[in-house]
């Protein structure tokens, strides 16, 4: 029997749609592939089979599906438990390392020691203030001399920070998955502890590098990389129908006109520094603020999402605006931090009605906000709205974005209920900091109000620490309010938990405070191997103890991440 000299490829070509090849095998694929139309034929024909078979499988998602999640979350309870916790998993022997801790009740420490260098100022607030771009009033910030529940739950302009009791919890509520053959994939939203599919999503034409749970569990908004165009794709899916809450004064679940399951595009964006891949819910999940960067105006501008219309608008017009970060909702309105870049930064708060109604026309943020900050940018509230992470320093425009080019770093300060950035302190207390400085970094808050993350750290100039590989862009430091050292090199998370190879795209903090959900991407070995990613829990442990890390997702079976907790499950904010 004669056989075709094309006949192994065929093999090849077949077990590279379903990931069977190993690394050797798929470079001699791809060599072949660059030389042979007949092999390139066969592997359009089963790619287009699989795409047949494929919908002919499809079955819909159970609309409750979503409900019956957020239900399991908010009663603490768990739909079975995750695999790597079953006592058959391969780290059963860790022997309880990542059981549930008990939630304890901490008290954040005086942030002592003002930094020498530009610190928060913010002006008065006005009465009868107007929502940005908006005919409307809005009830005017409570003053700084009002009680916690009269303000939000927020401290009193002379209190110091506090942090609420968590119940802990490592797994994230969800995380996206993109699986499949590279020209074939498919992306869905999945329930962290379970990795139970709650909702399948169009596919994007790239993997996802950032993502955001809205409060009540309706929305999951998320960034995705548009293929090699240098442009990323901001989208919001709603993954559940919502469950009202027992508190009798707690808001009714958004409603909105797109239906479980469904995907709403919010806008495309240049990719760029981690100020773009911001995602800030309002604590009632009414809206969704984030930043565009527009390649052709070559400027960037705030930008909101209203689930109640299923629509993004424009809410800033000046070119060089950031969403920041929300204040806990209060009195039927809803406030958030604006930044201008600029040589002095400024940061501006805006109220918008929590009834999500009347027009939203762009403007200059700067124009009657609610309270202004002087050398303030982009700052990042804790869940209850008492401390602040903030950036200061010069900046300049690079393309369509904005990035610190002198003095650039972030700062811990306590955020009063006046609005107001005080007792600040560099967050990197062993940094010296003058012509050599960061140019960004990212930054995200764990839901427990206390610990907090710090990843992509660009800094310029020549590095510091032991090493001399200090800051590293290629690091996670983790940190802790409470922690009156601040941040250190000795705060960097093992370098054994990531993969040699590998770079960081994301990183959650759960809410029991000392795990870390970090989305590390692997190479791509060719322009036919789809993307790639880990999914893992890290368990920080200090002095000589390593880090105890699972994996959540295999890189070997596609890209997993990034993951997302419920912001508020672990404080007692609004």
């Amino acid at each position: 029997m004669n056989i075709s000299r094309h006949e192994p490829w065929d093999e090849l070509v077949s077990a590279s749609l379903t990931g069977d090849l190993s690394a050797d095998e798929r470079r001699r694929l791809d060599a072949h592939l660059g030389g042979c139309a007949e092999c390139r034929s066969t592997l359009a024909a089963f790619s287009d089979q699989r795409r047949i078979v494929a919908g002919l499988r499809h079955v819909p998602i159970p609309r409750d599906l979503g409900a019956r999640v957020r239900t399991g979350i908010e009663g603490g309870s768990r739909v079975g438990l995750p695999w790597w916790r079953r006592p058959a998993a391969i780290f059963a022997g860790v022997g309880g390392g990542l059981a549930v801790v008990a939630g304890a009740l901490l008290a954040i420490v005086l942030l002592n020691g003002s930094p020498d260098g530009p610190v928060g100022e913010s002006s008065p607030t006005p009465s009868g203030s107007i929502v940005a771009g908006s005919p409307s009033p809005v009830p005017s910030a409570p003053p700084p001399s009002a009680s916690p529940a009269e303000s939000a739950s927020a401290p009193s302009a002379d209190a110091t920070p506090s942090v609420a009791a968590v119940t802990a919890s490592p797994e994230p509520d969800v995380y996206l998955a993109l699986t499949g053959p590279f020209d074939n994939q498919a992306l869905t939203v999945r329930h962290g502890p379970t990795g139970e599919t709650i909702a399948e999503i169009d596919t994007p034409s790239g993997p996802p590098i950032a993502a955001e749970l809205s409060p009540d569990g309706q929305w999951l908004a998320y960034i995705t990389q548009l293929g090699e165009s240098g442009l990323n794709e901001v989208r919001a899916t709603r993954i559940g129908e919502g469950v009202p809450s027992d508190d009798p004064e707690a808001l009714p679940p958004v409603s909105s006109p797109v239906t479980v399951g469904e995907t709403v595009i919010l806008g495309q964006s240049v990719g760029g520094a981690p100020f773009l891949e911001q995602l800030a819910w309002a604590s009632n999940s009414g809206y969704l603020a984030f930043t565009l960067a527009d390649p052709e105006a070559n400027g960037t501008d705030v930008w909101l999402f209203q689930p109640s219309i299923a629509q993004p608008r424009q809410i800033t017009n000046v070119d060089n605006a950031y969403a920041g970060s929300w204040f806990p909702s209060s009195g039927g309105s809803s406030f958030l931090w604006v930044s201008t870049a600029g040589a002095v930064p400024m940061s501006h708060l805006l109220g918008f009605h929590d009834s999500g109604g009347g027009d939203l026309a762009p403007g200059d943020p700067a124009d009657n906000p609610m309270a202004s900050a002087e050398g303030v940018f982009q700052p990042l509230l804790n869940p209850n709205g008492s401390v602040a992470i903030y950036w200061t320093g010069r900046m300049e425009q690079l393309g369509a974005e904005w990035a610190f080019i002198e003095g650039g770093q972030p700062y811990l300060s306590e955020h009063s209920a006046g609005f107001e950035f005080g007792n600040d302190r560099s967050l990197f207390s062993d940094l010296t900091v003058g012509r050599d400085a960061f140019t960004s970094a990212a930054i995200a808050w764990g839901p427990d109000g206390d610990a907090y993350a710090v990843w992509d750290a660009r800094w310029t100039g020549i590095p510091q620490g032991s090493d001399g590989e200090y800051p590293s862009v290629s690091r996670v430091y983790f940190g802790h309010a409470t922690d009156p050292r601040g941040l250190t090199e000795s705060h960097a998370i093992d370098r054994d938990d990531i993969p040699t190879d590998a770079w960081i795209v994301d990183v959650k903090v759960s809410p029991s405070g000392e795990h870390l959900v970090v989305c590390a991407a692997r190479p791509r070995g060719g322009v036919l191997e789809a993307p790639s990613a880990d999914l893992l829990l890290v368990k920080r442990n200090t002095g000589d103890v390593p880090d105890e890390v699972f994996v959540l997702g295999s890189a070997d079976n596609g890209w997993f991440g990034p993951a997302a907790f419920d912001a508020t499950s672990g404080t007692d904010a609004p």
